[in-house]
């Protein structure tokens, strides 16, 4: 009985020693692949937990995103307006100009910010 509690306390020692051998997740995952100049999203490190490897962010969403979603969806609106209204020229000439102002501020943030 006193030789299988022994191999039994072998046995657990040999799994403690392999348990700490392991990697964790910090080693695996490469923070440079992490793109931060996000036009969505800034992402900032705030600590990492010694014990399980696990990686504390703060997030701060940009209002970019949210301008863009706006924007799409007056656009869409608006779409719909003129198929209401098609004898309207003038409604036309403002959808013009509105499509105009999409595409500019688009381009701008694909330039600036590379989404």
């Amino acid at each position: 009985m006193i030789v299988i509690l022994q191999e039994e306390k072998e046995q657990v020692s040999n799994l403690k020693v392999q348990h700490t051998n392991t990697m964790k997740i910090q080693d695996i995952l490469k923070e440079q692949d992490w793109k931060q100049d996000d036009p969505d999203f800034k992402s900032k490190k705030t600590g990492v937990d010694p014990v399980t490897g696990t990686i504390s962010w703060d997030i701060e969403y940009t209002p970019l995103k949210g301008v863009d979603d706006a924007i799409e969806d007056a656009y869409q609106d608006y779409k719909a307006v003129l198929k209401k209204y098609p004898e309207d020229q003038k409604l036309e000439q403002l959808f013009n100009i509105f499509s105009s102002f999409k595409k500019a501020y688009r381009t701008h943030v694909n330039r600036k910010y590379g989404k």
